[in-house]
């Protein structure tokens, strides 16, 4: 081992939460790590010229162009330090040969924070702060909900899902969830149910799946048809699970009676950028921020100091295990 030569590794996107976890990975003597804060594009991929892989953040390109230039300078190994993964182009990295990893991470960061979104909808949080900020401390029209008295249906029960019923298992609210592959772990926590049981059954309704394209729009207008009036709708997912302007009718309607998100559909211009003197071009994100009930948060679920440093170390060490001839467990399939 102390004859090999180091693995080169380079990261985009670098934030600077995550500074500290990549120069601790600076250190070390197996590695050679270059820090590049821009997000990977056409415009900077060069860089990569000379490296083994290549680690970047959830908003760098990742189209054909790119796997293409990477398999140019001999690279073929990639990972996202993202759970989610639909925005890579498999079908190019599979064409230049380029294997594709993402990271987990704490699943306590997103059901930590999928629960504060249920509770901020049921008491009306939102509302309430914005009528304190002008000293409006009335309570008409601020009459929450207990979320002892709740069904909850979990959409997915991977971590982040199986999480989220830990988390809940204290308020004694009835859990029921869908996940393809149901097991007894997953039914002990919340217990396995039909996608259209749970649409029907449930007061609150929180995913926690992947977007494929199987699932795109998996909540529409049919489908919220179904739903119970009132129904509350939580997304810390994939903003394309759900027909945004579907949506916005039912929350018009009164059908859907508060609604959750922290992912939404085109976020990719609008997040983790400061749009306080600019146009944000989303008509249904400025749509959903009308509402009083709604609550839209910029994909921030995640973003804990735990799971920051867990996705560089996952990222980082997956590449060098590749590099080493070993397996990478969190490799995607293609």
């Amino acid at each position: 081992m102390q004859n090999q030569k180091p693995v080169k590794l380079i990261a985009y996107g670098c934030r600077d939460d995550e500074m500290p976890t990549l120069k601790a990975f600076q250190n070390r003597e197996d590695l050679e790590l270059k820090i590049v804060e821009a997000h990977l594009s056409t415009d900077n991929v060069c860089l990569a010229e000379g490296f083994d892989g290549v680690s970047i953040e959830g908003l760098s390109q990742s189209d054909a162009a790119i796997f293409k230039a990477l398999a140019g300078y001999g690279i073929h190994y990639f990972s996202t330090r993202t759970a989610g993964y639909n925005r890579l182009d498999l079908a190019a990295a599979k064409k230049y040969q380029i294997h594709c990893a993402n990271v987990h991470y704490s699943p306590y960061s997103v059901a930590e924070y999928t629960v504060m979104l249920m509770l901020a909808c049921l008491r009306k949080f939102i509302h309430i702060i914005a009528r304190s900020a002008v000293m409006d401390y009335s309570l008409a029209g601020m009459q929450g909900r207990e979320l002892h008295n709740m069904t909850v249906g979990i959409v997915g029960m991977g971590h982040i899902g199986k999480t989220v019923a830990k988390c809940l298992s204290g308020f004694g609210c009835r859990l029921i969830s869908y996940t393809p592959h149901p097991t007894a772990e997953t039914d002990a926590l919340a217990k396995a149910v039909s996608k259209e049981t749970l649409f029907k059954e449930a007061d609150i309704i929180t995913l926690h799946t992947p977007l494929t394209q199987d699932n795109y729009h998996m909540i529409d207008k049919d489908v919220i048809a179904q739903m119970k009036d009132g129904v509350v709708i939580i997304n810390t997912a994939r903003g394309g699970l759900i027909n945004t302007w579907d949506l916005i009718d039912a929350v018009e309607s009164g059908k859907v009676s508060a609604v959750g998100i922290d992912s939404f559909e085109h976020e990719e211009n609008v997040i983790q950028i400061d749009h306080e003197s600019s146009l944000i071009h989303n008509r249904s994100l400025l749509a959903l921020k009308a509402y009083p009930n709604v609550i839209v948060s910029p994909h921030a679920a995640f973003y804990t100091d735990q799971s920051s440093k867990d996705m560089v170390t996952v990222s980082l060490n997956g590449l060098m295990a590749w590099l080493r001839g070993e397996n990478n467990p969190n490799e995607i399939a293609y």
